[in-house]
């Protein structure tokens, strides 16, 4: 409920900047190109009491392109929007502990009790496109950001790695543990595979949030560095996920039913069953250059160069 209350009013905010904007006569629109880089991961959770999931962390890098429109309400303080589309790479994954119990039989009916505890390291890497609408402001030269971003990943791959594995099967008729033995299932770690690549969640919307400082070259153009942070406030669930929560062992040892050759066959699943509420996170820096293409040059805006220390983020002339 906090998080969709949050969500409302930001959206709130941002549709009455842009009603607010074109009823103001002093403003200036520029255009920026930047780049962004930092960590992402995933905040998530599991559908399954007996396992425990996180988050690992992976680079990202983006390039944007924006338009901003600021309408002057004082020279300190400017309200507007900014427009913008991007691209990107980067990986991230997640981490976590699980343990299946189940019964099979061997070939002369003796009951097999088997406990299978795992770790494991799921790592996925993908390309995204993503289009930005925040609500923007500027505080003499210090520049805040807020509003949804919309996110499209696309030629994602994924790598699973089983760090640890330990099948413990019981006999109950003899009081008898065997553990990681081939004749009642064994598999060497680290074991990896690579699942069939699926977009995990094909499109997002998050919330961004940008906070940063410009350095004017003169009144056209300027430099800024901004610290951002983007977390999803709802995702789309891909297709071919699994729908319902854990079902199936992840490491499943089959029932012995041939005497000839008594070595039952393991076979690791999928970890998607297990994770759920993936929701995709990233932070960093954004470096990038703007200049100004307002058309309004009997009231353009622009930086003060007073002898007040550039007290004045704004002037009309």
């Amino acid at each position: 409920m906090t998080k969709r209350i949050v969500t409302i009013l930001v959206l709130v905010l941002v549709l009455g900047s842009l009603f607010l904007v074109p009823k103001i006569s002093a403003h200036t629109s520029m255009v920026s190109i930047g780049v962004r880089g930092g960590g992402q991961t995933y905040l998530s959770s599991t559908t399954d009491p007996s396992s425990s999931v996180q988050g690992t962390f992976g680079a990202a890098g983006t390039v944007d392109l924006r338009y901003t429109f600021y309408g002057c309400l004082t020279d300190r303080f400017g309200i507007g929007f900014t427009l913008g589309a991007g691209v990107g790479y980067g990986s991230t994954g997640i981490k976590g502990n699980h343990t299946d119990t189940y019964t099979n039989f061997d070939y002369l009916g003796n009951q097999m009790d088997y406990t299978v505890s795992s770790a494991f390291k799921q790592t996925d890497r993908f390309a995204k496109g993503e289009a930005t609408l925040m609500a923007s402001f500027c505080f003499g030269n210090v520049i805040l950001n807020i509003g949804p971003r919309f996110m499209i990943p696309f030629s994602a791959s994924s790598s699973l790695t089983i760090t640890e594995a330990n099948i413990d099967a019981y006999y109950p008729a003899y009081n008898v543990h065997v553990v990681n033995e081939q004749i009642t299932g064994e598999l060497e770690t680290p074991y990896n595979c690579n699942p069939s690549p699926v977009i995990r969640n094909p499109y997002s919307v998050l919330m961004a949030a940008e906070l940063g400082y410009e350095w004017y070259f003169n009144a056209k153009s300027c430099l800024g560095f901004q610290l951002y942070a983007d977390v999803s406030v709802w995702d789309k669930k891909g297709d071919g996920l699994p729908v319902t929560g854990y079902g199936a062992p992840f490491i499943q040892i089959s029932p012995i039913t041939d005497a000839a050759n008594p070595v039952p066959t393991v076979t690791v699943g999928d970890v998607d069953p297990l994770i759920s509420g993936r929701r995709y996170l990233d932070f960093g820096v954004r470096v990038y250059y703007a200049f100004s293409v307002s058309d309004n040059s009997s009231r353009r805006i622009r930086p003060s160069r007073d002898s007040r220390q550039h007290r004045n983020r704004i002037l009309l002339y």
